[in-house]
């Protein structure tokens, strides 16, 4: 075989690469090659063709460079909290190209910081997970400035969490709202470092979905502690700090006091099962799902685990609410990107810092869409 049509790489990279995808062999190959070849490349007993490895690399969402490298890298993409510290942790090709695309969005907006407002991160790192669950809550009810009186004006969900990631953008924090990953491996993730902290949220989750994993996250940041996180309600494998994540930010969207004085609440009676009708209606008092409804109750002994347990294996043999996917140019890029990062991206190129290619790249948007988004991001600011 003539040596310019083989990939001369490391075959520890190989496998090391295929192993970080928790892919099988006959995974990464696909119907492309046999399985038993990328084995043998992995061992170092033959080459793959340099077609062959471009598939893989791309595959596995590497640069080619990558797999020339001398030694295994020590890459840590973002902590994460799914998992104890003990068990490898996996990271499908698409998660990472995601993690990797945000976390240049947010180097980005720190270079470029001058082309925003200042804004004042004393909130950062002002908490510890020893921190009073309440008192927590209501520092971030604080923070962020939005009342119950201003949430009835809220329309639906979807205003309910436009409002959300509104107040949280005016702390000076990046909301990016990702699309095509799976809500089992990520529901959302955070980075702390200031300036500019980043909640990302999945699109695959619903919008009460994503509203209660604002103000996790945010609760993350304000820890000092990003990561990735998924959620799931009782588990008991989580950490210390999820849990204390969540009870807080159940305390920021249904409040205690406000809970125990709702009618429906009062005229209930002593019984622990709830029906449906009664935890959507207070859901939509709140804009939160009737699960977290659910769960506040339990947390003030008005049910029985018993009986959340049974609602949620309900309500997880329903389909789940999926984001929608079908924006093209501008829409998509008004809604998935944080329009904090849209303004220094746009306002760096005014100033001739980054060219109108740069543009395109950091809101993954074709240039023909730019007088549009221009147009209609202006609009937004003023809603």
């Amino acid at each position: 075989m003539n040596q310019k049509s083989i990939a001369i790489i490391n075959p520890k990279i190989l496998k090391w690469a295929r192993e970080q995808c928790g892919l099988t062999h006959q995974e990464a190959v696909g119907s492309y090659f046999n399985p038993e070849k990328l084995e043998k490349a992995e061992k170092g007993k033959i080459y793959l063709t340099f077609n062959q490895f471009l598939t893989i690399a791309n595959r596995y969402g590497r640069n080619p460079a990558f797999f020339y490298l001398d030694h295994i890298p020590k890459e840590v993409l973002i902590e994460d909290f799914r998992t104890p510290s003990s068990l490898k942790v996996k990271y499908s090709p698409k998660l990472r190209k995601t993690i990797i695309n945000v976390k240049e969005k947010h180097e980005l907006a720190v270079d470029f910081k001058n082309y925003d407002r200042e804004y004042d991160y004393s909130y950062v790192n002002l908490i510890s997970i020893e921190s009073n669950v309440e008192d927590v809550a209501k520092k971030i009810s604080n923070l962020l400035d939005i009342n119950l009186k201003e949430r009835k004006l809220w329309k639906n969900k979807y205003s309910a969490l436009k409002g959300w990631i509104k107040a949280i953008e005016t702390r000076g924090i990046l909301v990016f709202q990702l699309s095509h990953i799976d809500t089992s491996e990520m529901r959302a993730f955070s980075i702390s470092e200031t300036p500019f902290p980043v909640i990302a949220l999945n699109r695959g989750d619903s919008p009460f979905g994503r509203i209660f994993s604002l103000i996790h996250e945010l609760c993350h940041i304000m820890l000092k502690k990003g990561g990735i996180c998924t959620y799931r309600f009782q588990d008991e494998e989580h950490f210390k700090i999820e849990k204390f994540c969540n009870a807080v930010a159940g305390e920021v969207l249904v409040p205690k006091p406000s809970l125990l004085k709702q009618k429906i609440i009062i005229k209930h009676g002593s019984s622990v099962e709830w029906d449906e009708r009664e935890l959507k209606s207070l859901s939509k008092v709140y804009w939160v799902s009737s699960e977290v409804i659910l769960r506040r109750l339990l947390t003030l002994n008005l049910t029985s685990k018993t009986f959340y347990q049974k609602m949620r294996e309900n309500w997880k043999k329903r389909e789940r609410e999926q984001g929608g996917f079908g924006e093209k140019g501008h829409l998509k890029v008004l809604r998935t990107n944080s329009p904090n990062f849209i303004k220094i991206v746009l306002n760096a190129m005014y100033d001739n810092k980054i060219l109108m290619t740069d543009v395109s790249y950091y809101l993954d948007m074709s240039l023909k869409y730019f007088n549009d988004l221009v147009k209609n991001f202006k609009r937004s600011q003023y809603e």
